[in-house]
């Protein structure tokens, strides 16, 4: 801690407000709320944190703060802060999906609809749906069931709508009140559906009877579809109301999050969150602070926690507890044990997936007698029938993949299908430069290929001066990895070792890589040849039509009229069509 620090914290008041962290760069890296700002801000530089704290306090070097009136006050203001600021140490929402909603407009004429953006000013909001098709299809049928108005805008006379009695027609009469149908519609959507699938259930029959058994299927679909919003949840609550379950599981420096969404009583979706957090107090609120700005705030808020939700009530404007007795709390229970589950999952995973890719390179340097290869790279080309050659480099690093490592490049000395030559450029371009800027060479070399590939590093890393074990992979009629060719023999592995595992994903990897580098390369290629060279198209015309058109075939049925919409001349138009048929021709 430097004077400078300990000089501020000295002059701190004891007041509410917001502190603001800097790195020597003077870059904000946290934002925080305080009660009383002189303990709160004090705090991080005495007595032991968790890992990232710790982190956080060895990148300060200076920090601000702004009182403020009250401790509510402070919270609005973090808020504000972190979104303009967005400081790494802070949390954020970072997923923007949204689920939809029903929505029963408050217009003079109202409209039901299905929205995915929540904004109560708007009307009464129902949801959210997990199924948006099924969202819709309610929507569909109510309408068809309750008259209310269909159209945007409402137009100078009635339409089809009003003369099928789906509509009351507000364009040429005064309708005075929505009052009961609105109540209607209100009473269905909060969860009792008995009275609509009632009457579809009647004329599903008369249908059946009439012999209209298209009919009678509509309407055993939509009878569906309303069971499926409605559907009852292994837990339910039958008090029909709209409330948010919180969960939460924190280890050192992550903290899982749970919130099951309860909509009439029925827990109908869910979402989980892993984030890292200094403060767990801090972070949970200022979490649900955020996710409830972009999402429904429902009834009420459940939370299994011993921690002040008061605040965060106020701002919300909804009632957060924690229940203490009964369905709820087993709920909320519930809640907590998903939150643990991800990340005891998250974890574990990570832990089987290390020791899985830590047993398979221990074993594969015992088969090859050489030490473990923790770095490993692996080399594939690509080419078609000789045009748009290119290799590919793909690290792998303690059995994992090293993305940031991969490595493309185009071939500039061999002309046509010489895999041989080929492999011998990429090669040689490869070790020069690791040996040239002295960074560290690989532990393992391996072709995806057989003895040619194989022989044409060796012969390369002779010339260089380096020694290091090279291996191909060999593959069989089918395209799959067969064995390995190490020091002239084949080795034969069994295909469920951890080693073959291993060496196949690796196999695919380099081979995605080089594809998708190929393909690219290709179509660029392709488009460069036919284009090019045009009387009038320089690049911006050339990246105008391909953006227009697509392809190639779209830009050759193109008329005149579909040139000139995009600002091209006639001449323009005629000079590509001339290239690009006379191209045709040729073919």
């Amino acid at each position: 801690m430097t004077e400078h620090i300990k000089m501020k914290l000295q002059l701190l008041p004891e007041q509410p407000g917001c502190y603001l962290m800097k790195d020597k760069d003077n870059n904000i890296i946290y934002v925080g709320k305080a009660k009383v700002l002189k303990n709160r801000v004090r705090s991080y530089f005495v007595g032991s944190h968790n890992l990232k704290t710790t982190k956080l306090v060895s990148e300060i070097v200076d920090f601000d703060y702004i009182i403020t009136k009250s401790e509510l006050e402070s919270l609005v203001l973090e808020c504000n802060l972190i979104k303009k600021h967005i400081p790494k140490y802070n949390i954020k929402l970072i997923d923007d999906k949204t689920y939809p909603y029903i929505v029963l407009t408050d217009e003079l004429h109202p409209r039901l609809i299905v929205s995915r953006n929540f904004n109560k000013r708007k009307g009464r909001y129902f949801g959210p749906y997990p199924n948006v098709n099924d969202a819709r299809e309610t929507v569909r049928l109510l309408n068809t069931i309750y008259p209310l108005r269909k159209c945007y805008t409402i137009p100078k006379k009635e339409c089809l709508y009003y003369h099928m009695h789906q509509c009351l027609a507000p364009c040429i009469h005064n309708v005075d009140s929505y009052a009961e149908i609105s109540d209607k519609i209100i009473s269905f959507l909060k969860g009792n559906t008995k009275d609509v699938i009632d009457i579809l259930t009647e004329k599903m029959l008369q249908a059946s009877e009439n012999l209209e058994f298209e009919k009678a299927l509509e309407y055993k679909k939509s009878i569906e579809s309303i069971n499926k919003v409605s559907e009852k949840q292994t837990i339910n609550l039958n008090d029909l109301t709209d409330r948010d379950i919180v969960g939460y599981y924190p280890n050192d420096n992550e903290l899982s999050i749970q919130i099951l969404f309860m909509r009439k009583g029925n827990i109908v979706q869910m979402e989980q969150t892993i984030i890292t957090y200094v403060d767990l107090e801090e972070t949970l609120i200022n979490f649900l602070y955020q996710f409830y700005e972009n999402h429904l705030i429902p009834k009420e808020i459940l939370i299994n926690s011993d921690i002040d939700f008061t605040l965060l009530s106020r701002m919300l404007d909804v009632k957060i507890y924690s229940p203490q007795k009964g369905d709820k709390k087993k709920i909320c229970e519930m809640a907590y044990k998903n939150a643990y589950e991800n990340l005891n999952k998250k974890n574990l995973l990570l832990q089987n997936k290390v020791l899985k890719t830590e047993d398979a390179i221990v074993e594969l340097g015992e088969i090859l007698n050489i030490k473990t290869p923790r770095h490993m790279e692996i080399f594939d080309n690509s080419n078609l029938l000789g045009e748009y050659p290119v290799s590919s480099l793909v690290v792998y690093k303690n059995g994992m993949p090293s993305p940031s490592d991969y490595r493309k490049y185009n071939i500039k000395t061999v002309k046509g299908a010489n895999d041989y030559e080929t492999m011998k450029e990429v090669v040689y371009r490869r070790y020069l430069r690791l040996k040239m800027e002295d960074k560290p060479l690989p532990d393992l070399i391996v072709m995806d290929g057989g003895i040619i590939q194989v022989n044409a590093c060796l012969e390369i890393l002779s010339l260089l001066n380096i020694d290091l074990p090279v291996i191909g992979l060999k593959k069989d009629s089918n395209h799959k990895t067969e064995s390995i060719i190490y020091q002239g023999q084949e080795i034969n592995l069994d295909r469920h070792s951890k080693p073959y595992i291993l060496l196949y994903n690796m196999q695919e990897e380099v081979h995605r890589f080089a594809i998708s580098f190929h393909r690219s390369k290709k179509a660029k290629g392709m488009y460069e040849s036919l284009l090019d060279g045009i009387s009038g198209v320089g690049s911006v015309t050339k990246k105008k039509l391909l953006k227009t058109f697509i392809s190639i075939d779209n830009i050759k049925k193109a008329t005149y009229d579909d040139f000139k919409k995009i600002g091209l001349s006639k001449r323009v138009y005629e000079n590509v069509m001339e290239k690009l048929n006379k191209k045709v021709d040729d073919n």
